[in-house]
């Protein structure tokens, strides 16, 4: 429950903060920016903040560190390491920290620290109200940005939550091998092309046209997300072929060959399927920038590795890692908090008003060429619904089951 009430915690402050950038109640340095900031993902390189704003704009990166009532004296004072230590990333970062900490008036020691000790370090403070911790106070501004601080950032705006698309639990655990595999230097070069050539789409496909089952770590054939049938990749593509007319058969073939080929520039089938895989499991912070195992990930990869990718165990985990560290829950508590705003509202309206909902507050990019009051192709949250409804988080009538997330958030934590 420390971890749950931890991320509510966050959420809560780090709306609220947010918002009073985006409408101009606070803003930062010389000029006066914030307003352009949008939430966006953390990284999974050490040292990871609790929340990053970015503005897309002026290119100027926010890192906060956020601590609870609960923490330590000690852990007070890592957390203002950690803002400082956040420099050496982004443009600027604040500490949130309570008012008071058992008692003491922390808020009175870290102001004296940030306005004295800290007052040309851009690095800022942000103390929030132990009783309502939507209350919040700049207490130390970041007026200016100086030295490497300065720097211009770019970052690419994504969702803040980890995107999941089509990834069931075991092919996780097996992408985290592969990285695995590279970490104990078992295998050289690219883990995840070693993965596609080897266990996703072999070349061999090509040859005996048959799509191959993707199996686990333990040579059992994964399944779907729903479970009703094996992972095959390319297997459409395959009995397109199959079909055609034999004088049509070698250009088609060419071009298939061309997109299982890692090497083929532009947009393929290799380069679809990594961008979709690894783009969830970075956000799940399992692999850092520079293609790394992270720490985190190691813990995951052991857990699937002794207890098996499908245990309940392994699975229980994995889903508290969606919802913590990929940031599912804060898209669960707004999802619910819309629906009880919209009780009998359609899904789909209800979803649209979440969207826009979600770009105005600065949570997702908006889209200019997008028509007010219409769905996107692909549909917001569609991926993250089927996830949800998958894994028990959400039943087929869209209630979230909150006794499920507290069950997982429960577990001690993984790290």
């Amino acid at each position: 429950m420390a971890t749950m009430a931890h991320h509510l915690l966050a959420k809560t402050t780090t709306d609220e903060i947010l918002n009073n950038f985006k409408t101009g109640s606070w803003t930062y340095g010389a000029s006066g920016h914030g307003t352009n900031f949008l939430r966006t993902g953390t990284p999974a390189d050490f040292p990871s903040p609790d929340a990053a704003f970015y503005d897309s704009v002026n290119k100027e990166l926010a890192y906060f560190e956020f601590k609870p009532e609960t923490e330590t004296k000690r852990g007070i004072l890592t957390g203002v390491g950690q803002g400082i230590a956040y420099l050496e990333k982004c443009n600027l970062s604040f500490l949130i920290a309570p008012k008071l900490l058992a008692g003491y008036d922390l808020e009175s020691y870290l102001t004296d620290l940030y306005t004295h000790q800290l007052s040309a370090i851009p690095t800022g403070l942000i103390i929030y109200d132990n009783a309502n911790p939507k209350n919040v106070r700049l207490v130390k501004n970041v007026t200016s940005l100086v030295g490497t601080a300065a720097t211009p950032r770019t970052v690419t705006v994504e969702r803040f939550w980890a995107k999941h698309q089509d990834l069931p639990i075991p092919l996780f655990h097996l992408i985290l091998h592969y990285y695995y595999l590279k970490k104990v230097n078992h295998i050289g070069g690219d883990p995840f092309e070693i993965l596609y050539t080897t266990k996703l789409v072999p070349p061999s496909v090509l040859t005996t046209f048959a799509a191959v089952p993707v199996q686990d770590v333990s040579g059992v054939n994964i399944k779907t997300l729903s479970g009703r049938k094996d992972i095959k990749h390319f297997e459409k593509r395959i009995n397109s072929y199959l079909r055609l007319p034999a004088a049509s058969k070698p250009a088609e073939l060419a071009r298939m060959q061309a997109q299982i080929d890692p090497r083929t520039p532009g947009d393929t089938n290799y380069s679809a399927i990594r961008k979709n895989y690894l783009s969830f499991v970075k956000q799940m912070q399992m692999i850092d920038s520079a293609g790394e195992l992270t720490e985190r990930g190691l813990a995951m990869y052991h857990l699937g590795l002794v207890n098996g990718p499908t245990s309940k165990l392994f699975t229980d985990y994995f889903i508290k890692e969606v919802l913590t560290t990929g940031h599912h829950l804060d898209v669960l508590l707004d999802f619910d908090q819309m629906r009880r705003r919209m009780p009998t509202a359609p899904i789909s309206n209800l979803l649209s008003s979440m969207e826009a909902d979600y770009a105005t507050r600065g949570f997702i990019k908006t889209n200019p060429g997008r028509v007010a009051g219409t769905t996107s192709t692909v549909g917001f949250l569609k991926y993250e619904q089927i996830l949800w409804k998958n894994i028990g988080l959400m039943d087929a009538d869209h209630n979230v089951q909150w006794r499920r997330i507290t069950e997982v958030c429960s577990l001690p934590d993984l790290l």
